[in-house]
């Protein structure tokens, strides 16, 4: 998996109405993408053989 670079990330943070300043850009970048190649590199054995379930929320009333 290639790197977000900041202007992914931004966008991303726009995505969920996230503002991020300048000066945490770099910070913020650099443990995205730490944790991003973590998670990239969980491969439990026999995961791709697993159908994806959808999530199903019910409304309160």
């Amino acid at each position: 998996m290639s790197e977000l670079n900041e202007d992914e990330i931004r966008g991303l943070a726009k995505a969920v109405n996230i503002e991020i300043q300048d000066s945490d850009i770099t910070d913020i970048s650099y443990s995205l993408n730490a944790m991003l190649e973590a998670i990239d590199s969980i491969n439990p054995e026999g995961i791709n053989a697993v159908e994806p379930l959808p999530i199903i929320l019910q409304k309160g009333d």
